[in-house]
């Protein structure tokens, strides 16, 4: 049965239902019915599955919440006649794809549209009074009646989406009882105020327009009672006085002049407003208006920097994607995440200035503090403080409790059209709260974590600058003190990093004695590099640190270990080798350290390590624990026995008969699958550049012998024609003439690297072999360290 001939209506303006053209359908257990609660009052919207589990069991989720709501969506599925056309699969989240014709939700939302427009367009009083009864009438009761009331939940998610959606029923309600104020006998309205009034008492705009329903109806006293009662109400709960609208009301009332109000064609919160009093030439009074206030939309967006560069493809992506807007029900999300320093803030403030006009009800700036020294991430409810004060709301006014918070936050904004930057985020759970509704707003959120959890985000990674633009800001920042040559080993040095630059600059600027040429020489050293990267209480490791101390002990100890080669790229079965762990473990902590943007992928399944990143992750106490406790010569071990197995395997597939090189380091716990020729070049070709790192760090070690026998292998693959048969001259040679078989061996492999052309290379392994000769007395080592 199609979804059509099914003539299915989603019903949620009261108890939860489900009907078909045969009648209402037998809706499922208690978790179907949540879970489908929540899809109701969210339509369209993209739902994670542990969002729907939280609607179902709250924080306190069981092991199996995601199978079990997987489980649900069957079972609505089923009993649902035609539900497949509606009940809809987003990767592993889920979405109720609904018009006005199946959802009373749906329909009463583009009702309220349909008002909005009307009331712009200037129509009759009494056709938006048939348009606000019209989706009044829609309503059977309070919002998801039998599922709110039944819910032992008290912060749930189910809650917080039917208060947003009481709160737009109250607006219409007040908007229509406003209307019928001024067009109908005032004593028409008092029941449905006093209604409104006993389920929101301490509501002062449903207050004042009772009052004045009151006072027109000739009630003088019960009016005057109504401003009493609330005026206790507000001190005793609150210890606050009436607000000034309120006062106005209570003011015009006690004159006698609620009828002059009333005209104005204001409502309660508008009478603070000038009210101008025309007069005909007799004096006599004939008309009364409010002077319009001008409303400028809030805007709380630092200034942009004055000094941003390049970045064209980010920027051009980031406005391209916020002006396409929302693919869903729900606000359009942008995460801009990168390594500290990177620059997302200034790309997202240089983005943001020039999408202000498409967003004309307001831009919004908040800073969550995810990584600020001595401070902690800012709680949901802290920021909605801000947010909503930002809105003109006084701080009295605004509720303790959070759910209320979002509920008021989300109401003030229903229908508009706002940009919320969130900076500096620490994760999804922050950020949700804090979500415009509707799909007209823009939310651009940094993170140094890759925030993708979040339903229907677009995500923007900003990279590490590139060369060209590196040198743009440099130039900018230096202006006549830059030295081209000194500026692009500082461009090199900084690797992509604004930051980098910026303190570079900043430093040599706040020393006139210094030349570029001086501060480079100084940063020439890599560990040295982040500390002499300090301004003032800026610097380098104090920023990229904050990373540091977030990650987990595992994760730390993963990074030291990477960095003792921070040059060399690494897979997962190098990084395994290293870290002395398998696969699947050292992939789990590569993608961790991934998310948070400590380590990069150039290219799938290969990850490698920032340069600064090293250097203050070589200057931390886990570090030097690490080099005290012998863990350097630990894990070039295994990584030497894991490139010298993988390389002795490919050359027998490549045609070198069996030498039993890859036997003599004993046996390597996780190798790649190598079988085949193609295989064996690929899989060197990929680990060439970690290999030649290990071959250079060998040798400071000691590991002469084994390190040979790699490069012997390597010379081999890149040039088969004769690269195995000075293969005996390392066999040959004792303990005591390893250290020059391994400068012979690096000196072939850099010979045969130039002839293919991998000039970089090349030069790395004659500076190596070159330096082994160095100081006397470092011990040699026949075979591994």
């Amino acid at each position: 049965m199609t979804a059509t001939e099914a003539g299915l209506r989603f019903q949620v303006l009261g108890s939860v239902a489900v009907r078909s053209a045969a009648g209402p359908v037998r809706l499922p257990g208690t978790v179907a019915r949540r879970v489908l609660t929540l899809l109701m009052l969210s339509p369209g919207e993209v739902l994670s599955t542990p969002r729907l589990a939280k609607a179902a069991w709250g924080q306190c989720c069981p092991a199996t919440a995601s199978n079990q709501v997987r489980k649900a969506i069957a079972q609505l599925r089923h009993a649902i006649p035609g539900a497949g056309a509606h009940l809809l699969t987003d990767g592993p989240n889920y979405r109720l794809n609904v018009s006005a014709v199946e959802s009373d939700l749906v329909e009463f939302n583009q009702r309220r549209l349909h008002i909005r427009r009307l009331a712009e367009r200037g129509v009759s009083e009494g056709q938006r009074i048939q348009e606000l009864q019209a989706a009044l009438s829609l309503f059977r009761g309070q919002v998801a009646a039998d599922i709110v009331d039944g819910d032992e939940l008290e912060s749930g998610p189910i809650r917080a989406a039917a208060r947003v959606v009481e709160e737009r029923r109250l607006a219409v309600q007040k908007e229509l009882i406003a209307l019928r104020l001024r067009t109908s006998p005032p004593a028409l309205v008092i029941e449905d105020l006093r209604y409104l009034v006993a389920q929101h008492p301490l509501a002062e705009d449903l207050r004042a327009q009772l009052m004045l329903a009151l006072s027109l109806s000739g009630r003088q006293a019960d009016a005057l009672a109504e401003y009493a009662e609330i005026r206790t109400l507000l001190r005793d709960e609150l210890g606050i006085d009436p607000n000034h609208s309120l006062a106005q009301v209570h003011e015009a009332v006690l004159c006698g002049d609620a009828h002059t109000y009333l005209r104005a064609g204001a409502s309660p919160r508008d009478y603070e407003q000038p009210v101008i009093t025309e007069l005909d030439a007799g004096g006599r009074h004939v008309a009364s208006r409010v002077r319009e206030a001008p409303r400028r939309p809030v805007c709380t967006l630092p200034h942009g920097p004055a000094d941003f560069v390049g970045r064209r493809e980010e920027v051009d992506t980031l406005l391209r994607t916020a002006r396409a807007g929302s693919r869903g029900s729900g606000p359009l999300l942008i995460c801009v995440d990168g390594m500290g320093g990177v620059g997302k803030t200034a790309l997202a403030l240089h983005t943001a200035h020039q999408l202000v006009q498409d967003f004309p009800d307001g831009q919004f700036y908040v800073d969550l503090r995810a990584f600020s020294p001595s401070e902690r991430p800012r709680e949901p409810a802290e920021v909605l403080q801000v947010l909503l004060r930002s809105l003109g709301i006084e701080a009295q006014r605004i509720p303790a409790d959070p759910d209320s918070q979002v509920a008021m936050w989300r109401a003030r904004l229903a229908d508009s059209k706002v940009l919320l930057l969130l900076d500096n985020a620490a994760s999804e759970a922050q950020i949700v709260p804090l979500l415009p509704p509707g799909n007209g707003s823009l939310v651009l959120i940094t993170s140094r974590r890759r925030l993708y959890g979040l339903d229907g985000t677009e995500p923007c990674p900003a990279s590490p600058m590139s060369t060209g633009d590196s040198r743009e800001l440099l130039e900018r920042l230096l202006g006549e003190r830059l030295e081209p040559r000194a500026a692009e080993r500082l461009v090199a040095y900084c690797e992509g990093l604004p930051l980098a630059l910026r303190l570079a600059a900043a430093k040599l600027r706040s020393r006139p004695a210094w030349t570029l040429s001086h501060l480079v020489e100084r940063l020439a050293d890599p560990r040295r590099r982040p500390a002499e990267l300090q301004v003032g209480d800026r610097s380098v490791r104090s920023v990229l640190r904050l990373s540091f101390d977030a990650l987990t002990e595992a994760q730390r100890r993963a990074l030291c270990v990477l960095a003792l080669l921070p040059d060399a790229g690494m897979g997962v079965y190098e990084a395994a080798a290293l870290l002395d762990t398998d696969p699947v473990e050292a992939e789990l902590l590569l993608e961790g350290l991934l998310d948070v943007n400590l380590l990069e992928q150039p290219h799938i399944g290969r990850y490698a390590l920032h340069g600064l990143v090293a250097g203050v992750t070589t200057g931390t106490e886990e570090f030097e624990q690490l080099l005290r406790g012998g863990g350097r010569r630990s894990a070039l071990h295994r990584l030497l026995a894991h490139h010298l197995a993988v390389t002795s395997r490919s050359c027998l597939l490549l045609g070198r008969p069996d030498d039993g090189s890859g036997a003599c380091v004993g046996a390597v716990p996780h190798l790649p699958g190598i079988d085949s020729r193609k295989e064996a070049l690929e899989v060197c070709e990929r680990g060439l550049p970690a290999m030649v790192e290990t071959l250079r760090a060998s040798g400071q070690e000691g590991a002469f012998l084994a390190a040979a026998r790699l490069a012997h292998n390597l010379r081999f693959v890149l040039a088969p024609e004769g690269g195995w048969e000075e293969r005996g001259g390392v066999e040959d040679a004792g303990a005591s003439g390893s250290r020059n078989a391994y400068r012979r061996a690096l000196l072939g492999l850099a010979s045969a690297c130039r002839g293919v052309g991998l000039l970089e290379h090349g030069a790395t392994l004659t500076a190596a072999a070159t330096s082994t000769a160095g100081p006397r007395g470092v011990r040699s080592t026949g075979g591994m360290p």
